[in-house]
């Protein structure tokens, strides 16, 4: 009997939040725990389970729970069979148990009032997932069909945009409520989600320009007074400042500084990019405004506003990276970086601020393609990546794929291991340049959360040692290499490769042990290339190659369900747990090869 669509997405979300637990070892579910054979009086409950493996968890409270597991492969031992598992109390020999509702309520039984609080709110996460992975289920539907050959498009712009709406049905790979918006209701992500394609104009603030900082002249396109309906004479003393509409009404409770003026008309229609809060202009597509926006993502606390000072530190990097490339030939072939040079925010404030992206000139040939939308599915069942593959390397996923792990290595091994840079290039921020003829490339943008060993950077660089110290956000500056290991093993490594890898085996394409050999083929490769340069390649033999374990980021240990405090984590989005089978070693078996 096939399951209502409601049950199928409560039951979709629930085996992901199971399997993040698992990865996680939230409550030591899985080394308090023991896989045991499951007692015959309980074999007829689950019968359909009958070639799993049982995870026997009776740590936490009376009950005793026996979750049906099968082996995994890379980044966890064990994940669920489905949404269920039976549960054994002194008052009932066995029943069957399903829901993420009473899967939270057992991993949060005898935690203190902190905690509970924090799983109440996930749990709120959870549902408001559940409901929104359901209407974008709706809009793929509805959607899908007209974006089959979006390869195809004239526009490069129109190319990118209706890309980034078939990556927005995609679901995070990790994170398990990734697909909660909270804070946007149904008319909300209609409204103004890429899932929805939606168009729409800003809002504006005309700020008095003692209150306002901005990073450099604003843009030529920007709307005049008039245009919002506002006197010219503001021109001598006042600058606009956008807002996203569903920010627009919420002002006031966060306030705005004395002498602003709200327009009372909107301009400039834009549509959401994959990132929802940052939009693309539709009369002239090459600029990309990032707006604070009153939603969170990736965890309730992640609150989608803007620090100020990422204005800076964007900006930082971005000028960084190209004066590498002036000098480093092997970085200036395979990136690009977009103009994050604009930006503008008052009086310090998270609600009111911006940051302005300019894309390159020359695009006109060219494919932009974020990491996230690789392993998107066209409405014929098959990946976005065929498509691609087909069209710019004549079939060959090989030919691709050796091409892609050899730019994601070479280029963020070498910032890593010779000039002290991690990048963390999620797979939205990572985006591939596809282009008839020419090797693959990446353009890069957003780089405002990255890490930086100074030492390192001043000993490749000595005339730009002094420039880390410009770096507004201390966490950004590390005083060793883990740091930089960590963001290059759970960004770069399992994020923009493995998540990939594990697609294509999915999908059927290969096979895993011949997908993960290529894998440690051109690791050896490029740490034998950069060797041979004279670059000192002992930390990534050290962190990646002599270890029996790798870091995962751990997501909702330290961004969800427990405070700082609780995990001891100094960032909610940079926690780790060493818990990984090492899959770069040949000796680590791929389950389901």
């Amino acid at each position: 009997m096939s399951l209502r669509p409601e049950d199928a997405d409560q039951a979709f979300m629930t085996r992901r939040i199971i399997d993040c637990c698992l990865r996680e070892d939230i409550r030591e579910i899985v080394s308090a725990g023991r896989i045991g054979t499951l007692p015959a009086a309980l074999g007829q409950l689950l019968p359909q389970q009958c070639d799993a493996s049982w995870l026997c968890i009776t740590h936490l409270g009376a009950d005793e729970l026996w979750l049906p597991v099968v082996k995994a492969y890379p980044l966890q031992d064990w994940v669920s069979t489905g949404d269920a598992w039976i549960k054994v109390s002194a008052h009932n020999p066995g029943e069957v148990q399903h829901g993420y509702r009473l899967w939270l309520s057992h991993l949060s039984h005898g935690l203190d009032e902190e905690s509970l609080t924090l799983f109440a709110a996930y749990l709120k996460e959870a549902d408001c997932a559940t409901e929104h992975r359901a209407l974008c289920n709706q809009a793929y539907r509805q959607y899908a069909p007209a974006l089959n050959d979006v390869t195809g498009l004239p526009d490069w712009s129109q190319r990118l945009l209706k890309i980034d709406q078939l990556a927005s049905y995609l679901d995070h790979p990790f994170y398990p409520t990734a697909r909660a918006k909270s804070g946007f209701d149904a008319d909300a992500l209609k409204g103004y989600a890429p899932e929805f394609a939606p168009r729409f104009e800003l809002n504006w603030l005309a700020i008095p320009n003692h209150a306002l900082t901005l990073t450099s002249p604003q843009p030529p396109h920007w709307p005049d007074f008039e245009e919002v309906g506002l006197s010219p004479t503001l021109h001598n003393t006042h600058s606009l400042l956008p807002v996203h509409p569903l920010t627009w009404s919420e002002l006031e409770q966060y306030g705005l500084p004395e002498g602003t003026l709200k327009a009372p008309r909107s301009a400039m229609p834009v549509e959401p990019t994959l990132s929802v809060r940052t939009v693309v202009c539709i009369d002239q597509p090459q600029w990309h405004i990032k707006l604070p926006l009153l939603v969170s993502t990736l965890g309730a606390r992640n609150l989608r506003l803007i620090k100020p000072s990422t204005l800076y530190d964007g900006h930082w990097f971005q000028t960084t990276l190209l004066a590498l490339t002036e000098r480093d030939p092997a970085l200036a072939s395979r990136f690009l970086h977009v103009d994050e040079k604009h930006g503008g925010h008052a009086a310090e404030s998270r609600h009111l601020a911006y940051i302005v992206r300019r894309y390159p000139v020359g695009l006109d040939k060219v494919t932009l393609v974020p990491v996230a939308a690789l392993a998107s599915p066209l409405a014929d069942g098959s990946l976005f990546l065929e498509q691609l593959v087909e069209r710019y390397y004549a079939g060959s996923w090989q030919h691709w794929l050796g091409e892609y792990l050899d730019l994601l290595l070479q280029v963020h091994l070498r910032l890593w291991l010779r000039y002290g840079i991690a990048l963390e290039a999620n797979q939205q921020n990572a985006v591939l340049m596809f282009e008839q003829g020419q090797p693959l490339r990446l353009l890069m943008k957003d780089n405002d959360a990255a890490r930086l060993w100074p030492r390192r950077f001043a000993a490749a660089c000595p005339d730009l040692a002094d420039l880390p110290a410009a770096l507004q956000d201390e966490r950004i500056r590390v005083d060793s290499t883990q740091p930089l290991a960590e963001m290059f093993c759970t960004i770069t490594l399992q994020l923009n490769i493995v998540a990939i890898l594990e697609a294509i085996a999915t999908a059927g394409l290969a096979t895993r042990s011949s997908l993960y050999g290529m894998l440690r083929q051109r690791l050896m490769n490029c740490l034998h290339q950069l060797e041979a340069e004279g670059i000192d390649c002992h930390d990534a033999h050290r962190w990646l190659l002599d270890k029996p374990k790798l870091p995962v980021k751990y997501l909702l240990s330290a961004g969800s369900l427990f405070s700082k405090a609780h995990s001891g984590a100094s960032d909610i989005n940079k926690f780790y747990g060493y818990s990984a089978a090492n899959f770069l070693l040949e000796d680590v078996p791929c389950n389901g090869a």
